[in-house]
This record gives structure tokens, sequence and C-alpha cells, in this order.
């Protein structure tokens, strides 16, 4: 029996040319990874170094921040506790500025009774205050009067009060039957070395008052020693005095004729 062998078919042309064209690809595709790597790490790896270089710097910047901002806060505290002392400072040299003025005062007025300050003054005026009320029309005034001690004796007499100004415009000076009510009359002293005189003023509604005269009347002396005072000066800022009911009710009538006047 005659057998022939067939031969087998082997791989064709177009294979080997398939496979070979697909090494040739992984080896360009290799190639151009290994090239691109060459390149790009050195780069890659600067990157990662000022990444770690600006974390550091963050860090640092935020450290700053907060010691800054700690600093500040620290300076406001400092600075308003300066604040507070400067203030206080301020109130202590304003009081001891008060007590220094009041000092003076007092050794002023111990100075002019024992003449030692070259004043040989006997009746003299040595101080008024105005005091504003309840009513913007009603004063109460206190009057403080000195006499020398060399001169120890016994002085009486009446204080009278007079006020410049001017009304609708003129001038005008109102004596003391004006500024008070009910004919009250003038106040009396009697004394040996000082006295405080006290009372009220009522001024009319239209008046502006500018000077204050204070006159004194001396039993058994022909002169009538006085002083006068700026209303302006005598108008510090004080506690309003208490109003009694006599003056209140004829301050309060006044108002009201002034009022019905103006209505009129």
């Amino acid at each position: 029996m005659n057998t022939e062998r067939i031969p087998k078919p082997g791989p064709s042309p177009k294979r080997w040319q398939l496979l070979l064209k697909f090494l040739l690809g992984l080896a360009v595709i290799y190639a151009v990874h290994a090239i691109t790597l060459s390149w790009a790490e050195p780069e890659l790896e600067a990157k990662k170094v000022r990444i770690r270089a600006l974390r550091v710097e963050v860090k640092e910047l935020g450290h700053r921040v907060e010691t800054s901002r700690v600093r500040q806060k620290m300076a406001e505290r400092q600075v308003e506790v300066l604040r507070q002392a400067n203030n206080l400072l301020r109130q202590e040299e304003s009081s001891r500025q008060a007590d220094m003025q009041r000092l003076q005062g007092e050794v002023d007025f111990y100075q002019r009774l024992a003449g030692t300050s070259g004043s040989q003054e006997g009746l003299a005026v040595y101080e008024l205050e105005l005091q504003p009320t309840a009513s913007s029309q009603v004063y109460r005034f206190v009057l403080t009067l000195t006499q020398n001690l060399r001169r120890s004796a016994l002085i009486s007499g009446t204080a009278s009060i007079e006020l410049e100004g001017t009304r609708q415009n003129k001038p005008v000076t109102l004596k003391w039957k004006d500024l008070t009510t009910s004919n009250t009359a003038r106040p009396e002293f009697r004394f040996k070395y000082f006295q405080q005189l006290d009372g009220y003023l009522t001024l009319p509604a239209d008046f502006q008052p500018e000077r204050v005269q204070v006159s004194l009347n001396a039993k058994g002396s022909s002169k009538s020693p006085g002083r006068n005072f700026s209303w302006s000066e005598l108008m510090l800022p004080v506690d309003s005095a208490p109003l009694p009911a006599a003056i209140a009710e004829e301050a309060a009538s006044l108002e009201k004729e002034v009022a019905g006047k103006e209505i009129d």
C-alpha cells in the first residue's frame, strides 16, 4: 500500500510580518517610555523637592502669623493698660489741682482775716456763689463776708445785691427790690471775723444778666464796701440748690404770667 506524506502547512509569511511589526511596536513604545522617564524624572524630583520646601515655608508662615497675632493682642492690651493708667493719672491730677485750689482758697481766706497778705481791709466781700434751682429764673446766693482780725470789733449792717444786664436790648440795672418777692428785707450781718449770708434772687424772664454788684452798709460807718462779679464767672457747674416752697410758687406764677403774655 503506497502511502504518501502530506506536508504540514507552516506559518504563513503574513503572520511573521505581523509578529515582527508587533515586536517592533513594543520595542518602540519601551524605548519612548524609557527616554521619557529619563527626561521627566529629574524634573519630577525637582518638583517634589519644591513642594516639600513650600510646605515647610507655609508652616513657617503660619507660625509667624500666629506669633504676630499674639504680639498684636499683647500690644493692644498694653495700649489699653496705658490708656487706663493715663486716665487715672488725669483724674488724680484733676483731684490734686482741685484740692490745691481749695487749700489755696482757705489760705487766702485766713490770710485776709489775719491781715498777713498785705491787705488791711476791714469789712469786705470775700466770695459770692450763685446756684441754679429747679426754676430757670430763681438762683440761690451764698455771700461770704470777712473782717480783719486786727479789727475784731463786732460789726453789723445789711447787704444788697444788684444786677446789671439787658432787657429788651436795653441796659438795665435791677435793684434788690426787683430781684426778691414779697418785699424781702435785705440780708443782715452781725459778726467779728466772718459770716455767710444766703437767700434767693428771682430774675425777670426777659432779663439777660451780665454783672453782679454787692454792696455793704455797716452801721456807724460812712464807707460802703462792695465788690463786682461777672455773671459768667459765677455760673460755673454746681449742684442745683433746693427751692423754697414760697419762692417756687412765686416763680411758677411768674412763668405762667410770662407764658400768657407770649401767647397773647
